[in-house]
């Protein structure tokens, strides 16, 4: 019997580790990426393949801000903007939608720190569900770090540029605990921002809920890929239908995936690269 008990408690951990039974991880090492050379230092990857029996469309810009000049940083606007609109706002070389929002009014429901001013703070509802991680960049260092009300009542975010989202996924090669609940255990498409061992800058965006071409991921699946990735530090961002990846001089207006909406959908805050001239 208590063989039997450990049996079965490794069999529900794996299940929460994985997310779905049938995930065949396994193609995580042998995935095969289309590779360009954006600028100095920034790298896009791209692979549209079959993985974790199920169609997937990943797009990966890799910083090495050893090898450029770069500014790292958040942006915001009221009214939301798309993201293309504000890669171009921002001069940006590379830009992703960030946190999440109200949908009805367009404010951000997380806390966001831009130009050293605080624009906005967390709904005390999505503390411990989704605001999780916080991000924060300062010129070109960046950190991903764990995030809760006692930290942002301390008030303890010294870096320039800040935004709180989540879940955290991975926190100094520590995977963090994911509840088995649907908006993480189902596939949807997602954008996250992660740190390599090696201190390497990644935006991430996986498409989704196009049939054929893309299913997206569940959060332990898109864990899954940031460990593959080299992830550290690995925090999920807002997806759905915001899910969008601008590159400069790429796709339409610099929009390389295919947001699931068909169109871009306009977004309060971004995380974004430009050149420090």
């Amino acid at each position: 019997m208590k063989r039997n008990i450990m049996i079965l408690s490794f069999l529900l951990t794996v299940s929460l580790v994985y997310g779905q039974s049938g995930s065949d991880f396994s193609g995580l090492k042998e995935m095969k990426w289309e590779s360009m050379s954006v600028s100095e230092g920034i790298t896009l990857r791209s692979a549209v393949t079959n993985l974790f029996n199920s169609s997937q469309a990943i797009y990966v810009v890799d910083i090495d801000t050893a090898e450029g000049t770069f500014e790292l940083g958040v942006a915001v606007a009221g009214p939301p903007l798309v993201t293309s609109a504000f890669a171009v706002q921002e001069k940006a070389i590379v830009a992703v939608n960030a946190t999440f929002f109200n949908m009805e009014e367009g404010y951000n429901v997380h806390y966001v720190k831009v130009d050293d001013s605080i624009v906005a703070t967390t709904d005390e509802k999505e503390f411990g569900i989704r605001a999780t991680g916080l991000f924060t960049a300062d010129g070109e260092a960046s950190d991903i770090s764990l995030w809760g009300p006692e930290r942002e009542d301390a008030g303890v975010v010294n870096a320039e540029d800040a935004i709180v989202s989540g879940p955290l996924l991975i926190d100094d090669r520590t995977d963090m605990p994911l509840d088995s609940i649907n908006f993480n255990t189902n596939r949807h498409p997602r954008t996250m921002v992660g740190i390599t061992g090696n201190r390497h800058l990644l935006f991430v965006v996986v498409d989704g809920r196009q049939p054929g071409y893309a299913d997206g991921m569940s959060l332990f699946e898109l864990r899954a890929l940031a460990h593959s990735l080299g992830c550290t530090d690995a925090l999920n961002l807002d997806g759905g239908g915001s899910t969008t990846m601008v590159v400069d001089g790429q796709g339409i207006n610099g929009v390389v995936n295919r947001p699931s909406g068909k169109i871009e959908r306009p977004v309060p805050s971004i995380l974004f690269v430009r050149n420090e001239n």
